[in-house]
Parts: C-alpha cells; structure tokens; sequence
C-alpha cells in the first residue's frame, strides 16, 4: 500500500474499522461493506497486487466450501473475504475432540484438492476454529498443479540460512519440498500430520535450534511417539512418513481411515453399548432366538461399541449378526435423519449403509449376509466393508428363504 491505513479510511467502497493483523505480505482489517451492510475481512498487499496475492484470489474463488474463508471481492491490491469470528486451533486436545476437527480440515483439503490445488501453507496459523466449525485460510502459497520448490528460490535461500520463512511455514514443510523435489496433494497430507499431531499433544512434530536442524528433523527423524490409541498412532505415522508413496495418497482416504480412529468415551445410555457375544461363531440362527438362549458356558468378548465420531446412537437395540462377526445400528448427527451402520468386530471399522435415511433396523438373516428394513430399497453393500465375501441388505420387505 502507498499510504499508511487508519480507521476510518477507504478502499474502494469500503470503510476500515479496525486493524486484525499484520504480516510480511501486508496488513488485516476489518471492514463494512455499505452496499449490503455487512462486515468483511480485507488483506492489503504491501506491493501493488502481489503475485501471491494473485495466487490466493484465484485459489480461493475456484473453491466454494463450508469450511473454506470464502472471497467476496478483489480490488488493485487488496482482498475483501469472509469475516471469521474464531481463534487459530491449538492443542492439547482430547482424540475424539482432535478428530472431529481433523476430518473438517481433511474436508476443505479434498474440496481444494479435487481442484487441482495445493495449499502448501497448512498450519494451525491458517486454521480457524469457530462456533459453526473449522475455517481454512490463507491459500496465498497455493498452486494449481504439482510442481517443485527450487532450491534457488528467493525464499527458500533465506530459511536455510536463517534470514528468513521458507515457502508454507518450516515446521510444517514435507522433505520433497524442503529437497526441490515435485510436491503434490501428498505434500499437504504431510502437513496435516504435523497439524494432527500438534492438536494431539500441544508440541510441533518437528523442532529445532535453528532452521537447519529443522530442515534435518523432518528429513531425517521421527517426531517423539504420542500416547494415543494405537490405530490413530498408526494413521499419523502414515501422514508423516518421509516418502510420499508411503503417505494417504488422498485427503478423503486419509478421512476415511481417521474417523473411525475415535477412542472409547465414558459410557452413558446415549453413547455406548456394551455387547456380550460368544468368543465362537454363533450358529447361523435369527438373532431373536440367541438373545433367548441361557447364558453361555463358552468364554465370552465384551465389546466396547462407540457411535462414529459427530454421531450418537438412537435408543433402538442394536443386531447382531448370528455369525457373530459384524454389529448393526442406527445414529444420527445433529438433526439429519438416522442411517444404519454396521461395525464390523474383528476390525473396529463402522460404515455407513447408504440410503437407509429413516429405516428401521429389525434383524439379521440367518446366513448373516442380510438385515430386513422398512424402506423400500434394496442396496449391494460393497465387499470391501464386511470382507471378501459382499452382503446385500434386503429393504423394504422382511426376509423370506426361497
């Protein structure tokens, strides 16, 4: 900017009111719009609209995303943007308080992924946690294809010598980027790591006592071990690992996985069951009849079941298969209408049955391939959820052999 910002001035049409940050690039106001009476964030440029503030106009009007800052406007060297009531998301937090956040970031990235573009600059910084949920910003470093951060780089040369910030924040950069090699969507997965894993423990993933020995951590060692639940240590390793093709190849895969990483809660009537089931297959019988049955003389499995993260479960009772293999039950998130899951409890996994919205959940066929419903539709389950072998959930009639 030629002159110096005050209160009061304006840019365009509108009127600055206060001052909400200032950065290398240029400075945050928070300003109203007198046309729709509505107040908005503008970031200036310190130079007469920067490439990289060329770079964030364009990221972020291609992205149209609930928890993405959306771009109202652009002027000859300022952005005009949502206005977020929120604070940068820090840790320590609990697991399942850490993964509920973690799957809206995931969220915004895949939506910003399938358009081709790289956020490079993920840090907990650029995370905003508001009453309606976590807020994305700052797409000023993103790209819009693959493509690698020399090492000739103006500010990469500044970093490694200390005199300044490298391309998408030190602390939180992939080795392909800090070795000039292509950097994809796999490089924002990294970042993700680093971010879940700060949320984790309240500690940066990787540290040091200069630039250097940063750059050295992230190549070369493994960040301190966290005390969580061993799946959810698993899925962070895999974000961090040092070679892209070890990492979740996508945002959504690594959602899939994360979200059904959430560790027991304390039990109350509206969160958990607790499920008795013979150590032994159950011969294949209605479900019905083995609730019956005398207690059994054989070794039994208790089973801590939990609702999927954002969900709880409905007060109907829960089916067992007679195989005892897999668990069914319906849960809802926030108002929207039930749909039926099915654990599986050999794995932990629980997946959503599409399309069962509203339908009641009776019992399962005695083969255990099958659940009979209310709702008249009758939908292939993939195989991939339950095994090799694919079950088919009968709706809309109850189940009848032959």
């Amino acid at each position: 900017m030629g002159r110096p910002l005050t209160p009061g001035a304006k840019l365009g049409p509108y009127e600055l009111i206060a001052p909400l940050g200032e950065g290398g690039m240029g400075e945050v106001w928070k300003a109203r719009d007198p046309r729709l009476d509505r107040l908005v964030a503008i970031k200036t440029s310190k130079r007469q609209f920067s490439e990289r503030f060329d770079r964030e106009a364009r990221a972020v009007a291609a992205l149209n995303h609930p928890n993405i800052c959306q771009i109202y406007d652009v002027g000859p060297d300022y952005l005009v943007m949502e206005l977020i009531d929120g604070e940068p998301i820090k840790g320590p937090l609990s697991e399942d308080r850490a993964i509920e956040y973690a799957a809206q970031i995931l969220d915004a990235l895949d939506a910003a992924h399938k358009k081709n573009i790289i956020h490079r600059d993920l840090k907990p910084a650029n995370i905003l946690l508001t009453k309606q949920g976590i807020k994305l910003l700052d797409f000023g470093l993103a790209k819009h294809s693959p493509g690698a951060l020399k090492a000739t780089d103006e500010t990469l040369t500044k970093a490694l010598t200390g005199a300044g910030e490298i391309v998408g924040t030190l602390q939180y950069m992939s080795p392909e980027q800090l070795q000039a090699k292509d950097a994809d969507v796999r490089s924002d997965i990294f970042s993700f790591g680093c971010v879940l894993y700060e949320l984790l423990t309240g500690k940066r993933a990787f540290t040091g006592d200069s630039a250097a020995s940063v750059i050295a951590a992230i190549l070369e060692r493994e960040p301190a071990p966290i005390q969580a639940n061993e799946t959810l240590s698993r899925v962070l390793k895999r974000c961090l690992a040092k070679d892209p093709d070890d990492r979740f190849q996508s945002a959504r895969d690594l959602k899939y996985n994360l979200t059904f990483t959430a560790p027991p809660t304390k039990p109350n009537k509206q969160n958990r069951w607790l499920v008795a089931a013979l150590a032994t297959a159950i011969p294949a019988s209605a479900v019905a009849t083995w609730l019956l049955k005398p207690a059994p003389e054989h070794p039994v499995l208790q089973v801590e079941i939990n609702p999927p993260p954002g969900y709880r479960f409905l007060p109907d009772r829960p089916a067992l298969s007679p195989d005892g293999k897999r668990i069914a039950f319906r849960a809802r998130k926030g108002s929207a209408p039930p749909a039926i899951w099915v654990r599986d409890l050999a794995t932990g996994v629980s997946s959503q049955v599409p399309n069962t919205e509203q339908s009641t959940l009776n019992v399962w066929t005695p083969d255990s391939t099958a659940l009979t419903s209310d709702l008249l539709i009758s939908r292939e389950i993939k195989s991939s959820q339950f095994g090799r072998r694919a079950a088919r959930l009968y709706l809309g009639k109850r189940f009848r052999s032959g």
